[in-house]
């Protein structure tokens, strides 16, 4: 699967619960993953949205490709 730092995503997280969440970057194999809202008002306070690490492998699918992505 090709991600792309802006794509909306979806994780596994704690007991198999399926997030969407939003891909900051990839580093190795971890995912810099946020909420959209956090990505939105990072952007809009012109400062870095507040992430965490989330394993590479339980980044299960694209919910939406970035903007401006084509």
């Amino acid at each position: 699967m090709k991600l792309q730092n802006g794509d909306l995503v979806k994780v596994r997280a704690y007991r198999n619960q399926v997030q969407v969440r939003r891909l900051v970057e990839v580093q190795g194999r971890t995912a810099i993953i946020t909420t959209d809202e956090e990505c939105k008002a990072a952007a809009r306070e012109k400062r870095k949205p507040v992430c965490i690490g989330f394993p590479l492998a339980d980044v299960i699918g694209v919910v939406k490709k970035r903007e401006g992505s084509g």
